[in-house]
């Protein structure tokens, strides 16, 4: 007679409650176990419950040459940031496995947007499964967010817009849930700042820096669009300011906005967390670190940035042009609370710098739409 349990003898909700605290690429690994460990996974339900209990992972990815790869940053002895893997996703219309050509990507619940200038791919890179969908032709670029669906819970929408402010332009809406485009009847009478076209996403929703041309100092605020009620919405900045020599946005971990600012005519550069986005109504925001930046140092508006609240440092990066044209190359600046600035040199620049965002990995389905491609690595 055995005397030991094996997982299969386990009841079903036992089994269940043990599975959903396991973090997503562990149980990715564990998908080919068996039949009904491979249905598990693939259960809406069980996939909500893994989403709210699951410990997250949080990594750091970045997009590069118009691939994405996992990045490692270390902090400890001499600063370094490298690239360690490359995740693949493969090009729907290519008959030799040749990789997509990424040139935007935006994330929400582990589900990456990607986009070319002709096609537009959703992409679990945990679970492999992709969604290619048709882009507006009224579109340059696109935002993604989530929202709560009675019949499926989580569910996801693609903002399509043409840039340059929102102002007097057309706003167009893909529901994942419905697969197809749809223009908006809203308005939102604010122009989005040259920072940020792309915009970040947080929570669900989209945030980009804009300004109102109605105020007497045109000052530079947040708008945000919600996906639930397809409205924006603004919050205030940590102060206020017609223009920024510099301004970025980032993402911390999953619950807080960061912002990188620079004014006019100044070296001091200074990095904002927000409070926790969600949990009250009006954003407070506090000063994670404050650095003067080498005049010889350009740090562009728009740059992507990370930064670790706790720690009280900042990775940001921008390109280098040397006299000759062939002297180009991307450098990643590594800045802490003793002000000191090190270089990491990243490589030779190409059309752009490198794109760092942090991403959790989840086991998030995507709903197959009509005509839709699918995939799943096995």
């Amino acid at each position: 007679m055995r005397n030991t349990w094996m997982m299969s003898d386990l009841p079903g909700d036992l089994l269940e409650e043990i599975l959903c605290r396991v973090p997503a690429t562990s149980l990715k690994q564990l998908r080919s176990t068996c039949k009904q460990w491979n249905n598990l996974f693939k259960n809406g339900r069980f996939i909500r419950k893994h989403l709210d209990k699951a410990p997250k992972q949080f990594l750091n990815l970045m997009l590069n040459e118009s691939r994405v790869c996992s990045m490692s940053v270390s902090f400890h002895g001499i600063p370094s940031v490298e690239a360690t893997g490359e995740l693949r996703l493969i090009d729907s219309v290519s008959s030799l496995e040749d990789q997509f050509e990424i040139s935007q990507v935006s994330h929400c619940d582990g589900l990456l947007l990607c986009t070319d200038d002709t096609r537009i791919v959703v992409w679990n890179p945990c679970t492999g499964q992709t969604r290619w969908i048709e882009p507006n032709n009224r579109c340059y670029y696109y935002a993604f967010g989530s929202y709560q669906d009675k019949s499926y819970g989580n569910s996801y929408k693609i903002l399509g817009y043409s840039g340059c402010g929102f102002k007097n332009q057309e706003l167009a809406i893909y529901e994942i849930n419905s697969h197809s485009w749809r223009f908006l009847d809203v308005t939102c009478d604010c122009i989005l700042q040259r920072y940020t076209d792309y915009g970040v996403s947080l929570k669900g929703n989209t945030y980009w820096f804009a300004s109102d041309e109605k105020e007497n100092n045109h000052n530079v605020f947040l708008v945000s669009f919600d996906y639930t009620t397809e409205r924006f919405r603004r919050l205030r900045l940590p102060y206020q300011c017609p223009d920024y020599e510099t301004a970025s946005l980032s993402v911390v971990r999953e619950d807080k906005l960061s912002v990188l600012l620079q004014r006019e005519n100044t070296s001091r550069t200074e990095i904002w967390v927000t409070s926790k986005i969600g949990e009250t109504k009006v954003v407070s925001w506090s000063m994670v670190l404050a650095v003067d930046f080498p005049s010889e140092l350009f740090i562009c508006s728009g740059i992507s940035f990370l930064v670790d609240a706790e720690k009280k440092v900042v990775v940001c990066c921008d390109n280098y042009f040397g006299k000759d044209e062939y002297d180009r190359k991307n450098l990643v600046h590594i800045v802490g609370e003793d002000n000191k600035v090190r270089e990491v040199n990243f490589g030779v620049a190409e059309s752009s710098w490198p794109f760092f965002f942090n991403y959790v990995p989840s086991l998030i389905q995507i709903r197959e739409g009509v005509g839709g491609k699918r995939k799943r690595d096995e």
